[in-house]
């Protein structure tokens, strides 16, 4: 129990910064998107973060050097931002059940702002799915002797380009569900092209959909 709390703790302070607020689409507003653009905005993603067993004890400066360090390993094994797939997998429920038009052209947002998106989205759009990565790290608990795993967290939201509201929103801020690999030998999730590491993210990501398509979509 005290893990999982330690757990839940740890990975909400790695959003902190950001407001998951789900809602879901109205049926008013599943009527009006049949036949209208929607466009996919990629939101830039924060930093791949690796928490080795000395960065705590560096307080912030540690936290740089996690950016530092998982980035370093994301470039070298060439680890994807995952918020693509999710967009893609979103647009097909929009498309397919709303009767949406999901333009083929993607925009990129440096940040999650609601206008940086809009602004992002290519012209015509009259809806914008946007899409971040908040979080994803190999990371400990924040205790003695406590084990490595991969985490993921995300935020999704379909604004209304004319208005600039976020009509429907999914993320997920979930605590370890138990199917996590974990480890006390971080070098499990570096050697052979981090493939470890690229196993349990997709496993997260998919977890992390379920959520968003269940609160954001009502599937």
């Amino acid at each position: 129990m005290k893990s999982s709390i330690a757990a839940a703790v740890a990975i909400a302070a790695l959003a902190a910064c950001t407001t998951i607020e789900p809602s879901q689409l109205g049926g008013d507003v599943s009527a009006q998107l049949r036949g209208q653009n929607v466009a996919i905005v990629i939101q830039e993603p924060t930093p791949f973060g690796m928490m080795t067993h000395h960065d705590l004890a560096l307080g912030p400066p540690g936290f740089a050097l996690m950016g530092e360090q998982g980035e370093a390993l994301r470039q070298a094994a060439h680890i994807e931002d995952p918020a693509e797939d999710i967009a893609t997998s979103l647009a097909d429920v929009l498309a397919g059940r709303h009767g949406a038009v999901i333009l083929p052209e993607h925009g990129r947002a440096r940040d999650e702002a609601v206008r940086t998106s809009i602004a992002a989205a290519p012209a015509g759009a009259r809806y914008v799915l946007a899409v971040g990565t908040l979080s994803w790290a190999i990371m400990r608990i924040p205790l003695p002797r406590q084990p490595y795993q991969v985490n993921y967290l995300a935020r999704a939201r379909l604004i209304d380009v004319r208005t600039q509201a976020v009509i429907a929103e999914g993320g997920c801020l979930q605590i370890p569900d138990g199917t996590e690999l974990a480890s006390t030998d971080l070098s499990l999730f570096t050697v052979d092209n981090a493939a470890l590491t690229k196993r349990e993210l997709a496993a997260r990501v998919d977890r992390c959909l379920h959520f968003i398509k269940r609160d954001m979509l009502g599937v």
